[in-house]
Parts: structure tokens; C-alpha cells; sequence
């Protein structure tokens, strides 16, 4: 399938339900992934020498935002979905994960040594070796929402097992990421439009992250796909898969 590939109907139920919100929030999580993954497909061949490093910055902040989402999955929900749900519930998921690891990682490689000086950049391979893997990557992100539908959630958890999790992910999180990166990255990945409650960040710490982190990397940031207050921007990757 080629890009720019479709996003993911939002999973029907309730934001403020804590066993609606796992498919719900996560839909939103992978569809800022595949948005981010069309802009680069959309952009790679446009980029002009004095664009390269920030363009780099980009592709290198989206790579790490996957990479550390599917490490999260594999070391802490997956065995806690797994601890009730029983063993191997999530094996379809972590199989799918190894089919686009290698390919992501090449990806992250080439892109960090594009930033070091240590390789040119050069469009060809990025698109090459994004291609290696993305399909695999998207059909994953797809695929992985009936697994945490609500009805599995509500016979297996309670309440309060979903709020421990959601307490020991945001520990964690704050613990790994830099926030610095993480938040205005985050920004322009997602169309506010389909979910305005989203991020579920204070007033405060939204304004910090839209009118100060932003301009921290603005120049890698203006390749998101939305601007800094989650409005799509028209041909970073979203014409077309908005609508099919």
C-alpha cells in the first residue's frame, strides 16, 4: 500500500471512560505516527541543503517517539495487559513489532549519522529504507486497537488497575523522554480537530510547550504535518490520506 496511508477510525466509547480511553487514546497515539510517517514521505525529495539538519532533527525525533512507544509496550503494558487478559495475548502484537524493528532502527541509524556529518543526506535512501518498513509499521498500528477493545478491558481490569497503569506509564515517560522534544513534537503531529481534549497536558504546560519549547527546534518542528495548535498543514502528507 502505498503512502500516504490511511489513518485509523477513532474507536467508538466515551474519553472520560477509563476502559474506552485504552483504544481511544491509543488510536490517537498511532495516528500521530502515521501522520508523521506521510510527511516524510511527502517532503524527503523537497529538502534543500540548509534544510537538512532540521529536516534530520525531525525524522530522527519522530523515529525515537516509535521506537521508545513500542519498547514501552513490550516492558510494561503488554505484561500487564497480559497478567489478566492471559500469557501470550499480546504475542501477535510483539511479532509484529519485530517485523519493522530492524528496518526503523537502519532508518534511525542513516538519519543520526545524516546529523553527525558522518553520511550526506540523501533522499533515495531515505525513501528506500523507509520503505523497508513501513508498511509492516502501519499495518501494525491498525491492527493492534481490537486488542485493547473496551469490552476486553472491562471483563478483565478494574478502575483502579487502569489507573495504576496510567500512573506507572506517566512515571515512566517522564522518566525516559525529553520533554523539551516529546511535547512540541507531539504538537505537530496531532489534528486537534479529532480530538481538541488531546494532549491531556495542564493549560499551563500546554502554553509552555506551544509559545516557548516550540521555538526551542522550530525549524525541524515547521516539517509537521500540523502547525503548533494542531491544525493540518495542506501537502505535508494529509490531503490524501485524510480522506480515504
Amino acid at each position: 500500500m502505498p503512502p500516504p496511508y490511511a489513518l485509523i477510525a477513532r474507536p467508538p466509547g466515551d474519553w472520560d471512560d477509563i476502559f474506552d480511553y485504552q483504544a481511544i487514546e491509543m488510536s490517537i497515539s498511532h495516528n500521530m505516527f502515521i501522520r508523521g510517517i506521510n510527511a516524510v514521505y511527502a517532503q524527503a525529495a523537497k529538502i534543500e541543503e540548509q534544510q537538512v539538519q532540521a529536516f534530520a532533527f525531525f525524522c530522527n525525533s519522530l523515529l525515537t517517539m516509535i521506537h521508545h512507544h513500542h519498547t514501552i509496550e513490550e516492558e510494561l503494558l503488554f505484561p500487564f495487559f497480559e497478567a489478566k487478559l492471559g500469557a501470550n495475548a499480546m504475542e501477535h502484537n510483539v511479532e509484529q513489532h519485530h517485523e519493522f524493528s530492524t528496518g526503523l532502527e537502519d532508518l534511525e541509524t542513516y538519519i543520526k549519522d545524516v546529523q553527525s556529518g558522518t553520511e550526506q543526506y540523501r533522499s533515495a535512501v531515505v525513501i528506500e529504507k523507509l520503505n523497508s518498513f513501513a508498511d509492516a509499521l502501519v499495518d501494525h498500528l491498525h491492527e493492534e486497537l481490537p486488542t485493547l477493545a473496551a469490552d476486553k478491558m472491562r471483563a478483565a481490569f478494574t478502575k483502579q488497575d487502569l489507573k495504576d497503569l496510567e500512573s506507572a506509564l506517566g512515571k515512566r515517560i517522564l522518566k525516559e523522554v525529553s520533554l523539551t522534544t516529546v511535547l512540541p513534537l507531539g504538537l505537530v503531529l496531532h489534528d486537534k480537530a479529532t480530538a481538541p481534549q488531546f494532549p491531556p497536558l495542564p493549560k499551563p504546560i500546554l502554553w509552555i510547550a506551544q509559545y516557548g519549547l516550540y521555538y526551542l527546534h522550530s525549524d525541524a518542528w515547521e516539517f509537521g504535518p500540523c502547525d503548533v495548535y494542531g491544525k493540518l498543514k495542506p501537502g505535508f502528507g494529509n490531503d490524501f490520506a485524510a480522506d480515504r
